[in-house]
């Protein structure tokens, strides 16, 4: 299954040589950096806002659990215990909030209730994942949020779904998370897993990221490795987006510089003039014209989602 959006047309292949030639470039400037600030806890949730405000990828992939939660009711009648759901990396809850609000509104009727809970390390997060369901007042959800890495996690029951949207990349061991979120699993559960394939926009990031995290980036090709090298059974979907970024054109953009910040996953100002130049080439080059608005921009933001068994 193929969740799609209104999609530009693809870069030639010209261009794709481009782009790789840049990257060598910028991997050539990036040696012996001392320059790779990471984004404070503020900054970061600054960023990460204005990115997915800019994005349509959301909701697509609310609608997606959507499906899945409908098909999932269909096949199986939850108990009256109710669903437990465990996000890990939850962040502000943003995406949480509607997940929860659409699966309680497909169980308004069954007599059950969701147990929501969100894991992150990053406290400032927590605290606006509580806000943000406490101002939706979800009156069939009890939540919990955990200011804590899913390593540290201690919890009792299993889950009936384990979501990692987005989420595994900054795991220092992402095979002894999944083991550990399997085991956490309640009979008959079920592991999601959102991961981005390597593809224009990340091959910038993961330049970034596989020095700042000392480690590399696990990306959904990646990921297929380990499954098929562990013989669990998965099936593999696409969720199409794409990213608005008009304001990266527009010079002293304070949208602009969210954009790249939270796409390089670092303080871009602190970047050497070279490497902010070869940041600039590229981003331009990646994105093309809207299809359906004059003056726009987007990158393509494609995901994959993994469903795993217990």
């Amino acid at each position: 299954m193929t969740i799609s959006s209104s999609v530009p047309p693809a870069p030639s292949l010209l261009a794709h040589d481009a782009r790789k030639d840049l990257l060598r470039l910028l991997e050539t400037e990036l040696i012996g950096s001392s320059d790779l600030v990471p984004l404070t806890d503020e900054r970061y949730l600054e960023t990460h806002g204005i990115y997915e405000g800019r994005s349509d990828q959301q909701p697509l992939i609310i609608d997606w659990f959507g499906d899945w939660f409908a098909d999932r009711i269909a096949a199986s009648q939850p108990s009256k215990d109710g669903f437990r759901i465990l996000s890990v990396g939850c962040g502000s809850g943003i995406l949480d909030v509607q997940i929860a609000t659409r699966l309680q509104a497909q169980t308004h009727d069954l007599d059950c209730d969701v147990h929501y809970v969100g894991v992150d390390p990053n406290r400032i997060e927590c605290e606006t994942f509580e806000q943000n369901f406490a101002d939706a007042a979800l009156d069939k959800t009890r939540v919990e949020v955990v200011n804590t890495t899913f390593e540290d996690l201690e919890t009792g029951r299993g889950f009936d779904v384990i979501h990692f949207v987005h989420s595994l990349y900054y795991m220092p061991d992402p095979k002894s998370a999944l083991e550990k979120a399997r085991k956490l699993l309640a009979p008959g559960g079920r592991l999601i897993v959102f991961q981005a394939p390597c593809e224009a926009l990340n091959d910038l990031t993961v330049c970034f990221w596989d020095k700042q995290y000392e480690r590399q980036t696990l990306f959904a090709e990646d990921f297929v490795e380990i499954l098929e090298a562990w013989h669990w059974d998965y099936k593999r979907a696409r969720v199409d987006a794409q990213l608005e970024v008009s304001p990266l054109a527009e010079a002293d953009s304070s949208i602009g510089l969210a954009l790249k910040d939270f796409i390089v996953q670092i303080d871009s100002t602190r970047l050497s003039a070279p490497v902010q130049e070869l940041v600039d080439r590229y981003l331009r080059l990646v994105s093309v014209d809207s299809v359906e608005e004059r003056g726009k921009t987007h990158i393509s933001h494609p995901v994959d989602v993994f469903v795993i068994g217990g």
